[in-house]
């Protein structure tokens, strides 16, 4: 299989950042309870068996660690190491030291006009607050000024895990669809449209709670003056398929998601081969309207971040 394909939710573990959160954290996410590995040997690997050109780098757990702003500058510029490094096949989504907002500005400025980073990592949420929280708004105002891609990863919710399966599998898709709530009933999207939300695992469960946010809207007081249309506010997230490549997750997605803004993801190193080999199967298969492969496997990703069209470009 000749790699032409962009992974855009594809995770790095750099030492330096697994020595300083622990082995526990990363453990924690999966549902085995063995923790992940990665290498750049590795994740190439893995690229050429599934067909795919570039990953998009991007760490993948967002806890509170002393002195952030050094420890991601440092994951930040190991990023921009592995690109320099394997022309071609990595692209970055950098991590700010959140919810320290001056530290993240600062991180914003230097990622982008020393790194030229692809974009940021955001997570769901930060001490509890969510991304549509006003706490966010001057992060949120610069990302606008710079129309910036913003990959928005979930986290540990700010409540105990219900002793019913791991975070990774039912609080992660909730997570990812109360940001993307919170953004449209804050009216952030509307106030901040030069950002490109991507949002993981198509959309959490938003695509089939669509109707009912859509309502709750619509009877909020003054809820449709923040947000305007609900559905268009839905349709104006990027989604990658990342461990959603299923009939009824892919049909829902179809139903919300303009087909433009559907990428490619498979949440390697968290997600084993065997996974993102089944996943990406069933997306080559799949023959629901809306899904357009070619654009989802590159085309989108390509527009979206300024890649050739095609793998020769």
């Amino acid at each position: 299989m000749t790699p032409s394909r962009i992974d855009t939710h594809h995770h790095f573990l750099p030492e330096i950042y697994v020595r300083e959160v622990g082995l526990n954290l990363l453990k924690d996410a999966m549902p085995n309870g063995i923790a992940p590995s990665w290498s750049a040997e590795g994740a190439i690997a893995m690229m050429d068996e599934n067909g795919i050109q570039e990953g998009i780098l991007s760490v993948s757990s967002g806890p509170r660690i002393p002195d952030a702003a050094t420890l991601l500058r440092k994951c930040n510029d190991y990023a921009a190491e592995l690109r320099s490094r394997y022309t071609g096949r990595f692209g970055s989504f950098a991590s700010l030291p959140l919810p320290n907002i001056d530290a993240s500005l600062d991180e914003v400025e230097y990622c982008t006009t020393q790194l030229q980073a692809d974009g940021f990592i955001l997570f769901t949420n930060y001490d509890g607050r969510y991304l549509g929280d006003p706490h966010f708004a001057p992060l949120l105002a610069e990302l606008d000024r710079r129309r910036a891609v913003a990959f928005i990863h979930p986290t540990q919710a700010p409540h105990d895990t219900p002793h019913v399966a791991p975070a990774s599998v039912l609080e992660y898709p909730f997570e990812t669809t109360r940001t993307a709530a919170s953004l449209i009933i804050s009216g952030s999207l509307r106030r901040y449209p030069g950002v490109r939300f991507i949002l993981s695992h198509a959309g959490g469960t938003l695509p089939f709670l669509a109707p009912r946010l859509a309502l709750s809207i619509e009877m909020m007081p003054g809820g449709l003056e923040r947000t305007g249309d609900p559905y268009e506010a839905m349709r104006s997230f990027y989604y990658d398929t990342a461990l959603s490549a299923g009939d009824a997750a892919l049909a829902a997605l179809a139903q919300v998601a303009r087909q433009d803004r559907i990428l490619f993801g498979t949440d390697f190193p968290f997600a084993p081969n065997p996974a993102i080999r089944h996943f990406g199967e069933v997306l080559e298969q799949t023959t629901i309207a809306g899904i357009n492969k070619p654009d989802v496997f590159r085309g989108n990703a390509a527009r979206l971040l300024g890649r050739p069209a095609t793998r020769n470009g």
